[in-house]
């Protein structure tokens, strides 16, 4: 072999070598119908390094301080919660008392259960003008719930203003679902108590001045299931001040509250012979007002009703009326 001849073949055996050793970079090229032509280009799995296994370290918890720890083992103590206001609890631990029924006949008063009275008949229709006020209203609505308190008054003295309350309260107390809670808030007749026959006691004067008093040391149930009275309480000279304090309208609110299933009515005094209705009228939802007839001129009516002005719904009542054969609700037969 010559020289030329072993040269040009250690030439291949070097440039194979180098091929083996280094692969061939040949460009991609796109052919006229989108496939790729000119080779392909070597694809290299490219494996990681294997990654070395770290040490586990344990977590741990962080330090508390010795108070924080004591104060996380000691039991939490947490706070009292406000206890609700049961409806009519005073009324289920006050004392009982007995009306009676001849004193109520002697004054003119007839029970319902005694028959159709023409009184008894009255009052019913009155009754019902009273109670829609509130039933016809949402029990939610705060208008609804002021309406249960009825003030009874008149403009003068001896108009029967406690008559007609006392008549109201046992007309309201006559139905299935209904209940009353009657107040007798003239401290210096106590009408209510001689009508009714309720011996004295401590009463609403008492309630109001003492703040040691409870509802359930004035609040007095009687023989008839659906009534609860309060009497006026002892004498007091300072009860035009007390009616007009902050006790009086906290006291209000937690009547409302505490005897949300009753009506609550006020036999409250004349209203140009006392302050207090004046004072009471705008805690109120109702007023009824009593005209006795043939007697009570019409200025006075109008000043009467300018101090209770303040209580949205007054309504008027003729008392006395004399009675013609053509107006009385008959019996039946």
């Amino acid at each position: 072999m010559d020289a030329a001849s072993r040269n040009l073949i250690e030439r291949a055996a070097a440039h194979l070598r180098r091929t083996e050793a280094e692969p061939m970079q040949v460009p991609l090229k796109m052919a006229a119908n989108g496939d790729w032509g000119g080779g392909s280009m070597p694809m290299q799995q490219v494996r990681p390094a294997p990654r070395q296994p770290e040490a586990y370290v344990e977590p741990q918890e962080p330090q508390e301080a010795p108070q924080q720890r004591r104060q996380q083992q000691q039991p939490q103590q947490q706070a009292p919660r406000p206890r609700p206001v049961q409806p009519d609890h005073a009324t289920a631990h006050s004392r009982q008392v007995s009306i009676d029924r001849a004193a109520l006949r002697s004054h003119g008063i007839s029970l319902p259960s005694a028959g159709r009275s023409r009184v008894a008949e009255e009052f019913r229709i009155i009754k019902r003008q009273i109670v829609s006020k509130y039933l016809h209203e949402v029990e939610t609505n705060a208008e609804a719930q002021r309406n249960r308190v009825i003030m009874v008054t008149s403009a003068k003295p001896g108009e029967g203003k406690t008559f007609a309350a006392i008549n109201l309260a046992l007309s309201i107390a006559s139905e299935q679902d209904l209940k009353v809670l009657l107040i007798d808030l003239d401290t210096r007749n106590h009408a209510m108590q001689e009508m009714m026959g309720i011996p004295a006691g401590r009463g609403l004067t008492d309630l109001i001045s003492n703040p040691d008093v409870d509802f359930a040391d004035v609040v007095l149930r009687t023989n008839m299931p659906n009534l609860a009275v309060i009497p006026a309480g002892n004498p007091d000279n300072r009860s035009p001040e007390l009616l007009s304090s902050k006790r009086t309208r906290e006291m209000f609110r937690e009547m409302t509250q505490r005897y949300s299933d009753r009506f609550i009515i006020f036999d409250a005094p004349s209203c140009l012979a006392s302050s207090d209705p004046s004072t009471l009228a705008g805690l109120v939802g109702q007023v009824m007002f009593v005209v006795e007839a043939d007697q009570t001129q019409q200025e006075e009516i109008e000043a009467a009703l300018a101090l209770v002005r303040n209580c949205p719904n007054i309504s008027l009542m003729l008392n006395k009326v004399r009675a013609s054969a053509t107006d009385q609700f008959g019996s039946y037969s």
